[in-house]
């Protein structure tokens, strides 16, 4: 659930990658009728053992400064002019020191740029180790963007929810309402539901019959979603329940439907879990056009 005032943490890349968070973060603002430096604050974190080979050339307080006025000169080239201040500059384990600024700061979110942009070949490298690992511990909710996303061509749609019926996307839909009502925009539900597979039951069910399965297990997501929707008292949202696998049809749909942000779960439970089987919200994140929150 979002808590106080509308904060963002940005984690600085000191590479073309930030581009997109960046871009994002200023218009989230530009959205919610904010100053983006009143309400942005850029973190870039050196890992240690790059903070022990600079120190061979340079005192701790120099190679802070360097790294600051480096980011400054980022947020200046990329915000074209919107106010932001210069980048808190930390030294520390990357994950620990970003999600401790998040903290310290109570933000809506920590906002990251993925690996890379749209064209990417692979899912895996477009994420990147830091993003990925930050959305297994998912201490706070996680905002993963495009590293080429523009502010132009964020989509004029709404806050799209995934959601499974599970009480991660009962929080990531709490989570969602208080951002969109922000950001001035609406909130919509959906839910994928996945058909049997066909191939196993090869010639012993008739196609007619075959067909009228899948129509019961969609009739079945439909009744799931309206037992969500009166259960949490959401009743003025649009829904959607669409036939086929979450994955790639999340990210697909988000792009379709226009939404400015999708929102979705973590949908596992236990930090083991995420370690060992990749999420529908981390494959998506990797894959989608539209920026993904990650709640958890």
């Amino acid at each position: 659930m979002m808590s106080g005032p509308f904060q963002l943490t940005l984690g600085l890349d000191l590479r073309p990658q930030s581009t997109g968070a960046i871009q994002y973060a200023l218009w989230l603002c530009r959205a919610a009728s904010l100053q983006p430096a009143g309400h942005v604050q850029a973190v870039h974190v050196i890992d240690p053992a790059a903070m022990v080979e600079l120190s061979r050339h340079a005192d701790q307080q120099t190679i802070l400064g360097a790294f600051k006025q480096r980011g400054k000169e980022i947020l200046n080239e990329v915000a074209h002019g919107a106010r932001l201040h210069g980048p808190e500059v930390r030294s520390g384990d990357v994950l620990d020191e970003l999600e401790a600024a998040a903290r310290e700061r109570s933000s809506t979110a920590l906002l990251i740029s993925r690996r890379t942009g749209t064209g990417a070949r692979f899912a895996v490298t477009r994420l990147g180790s830091i993003a990925r690992r930050l959305l297994r511990r998912l201490a706070l909710p996680v905002i993963v963007v495009p590293a080429d996303l523009l502010f132009s061509a964020v989509g004029d749609g709404p806050v799209l929810v995934a959601v499974d019926f599970s009480e991660d996307a009962a929080r990531a839909l709490v989570w969602a309402r208080s951002l969109a009502q922000t950001i001035a925009r609406e909130v919509e539900l959906v839910h994928f539901v996945e058909m049997p597979d066909e191939l196993g039951y090869a010639g012993l069910i008739q196609t007619e019959r075959w067909e009228q399965l899948c129509d019961e297990v969609l009739e079945q997501g439909r009744g799931r979603m309206a037992s969500f929707v009166r259960r949490h008292h959401c009743a003025d949202l649009r829904t959607a329940v669409v036939r086929g696998p979450t994955l790639p049809a999340l990210a697909d749909y988000g792009a379709a439907r226009g939404a400015c942000l999708l929102v979705t779960g973590s949908g596992h439970h236990g930090l083991v879990h995420r370690v060992i089987v990749p999420s529908v919200a981390s494959e998506t994140a990797a894959l989608s056009s539209v920026p993904v929150a990650v709640v958890p």
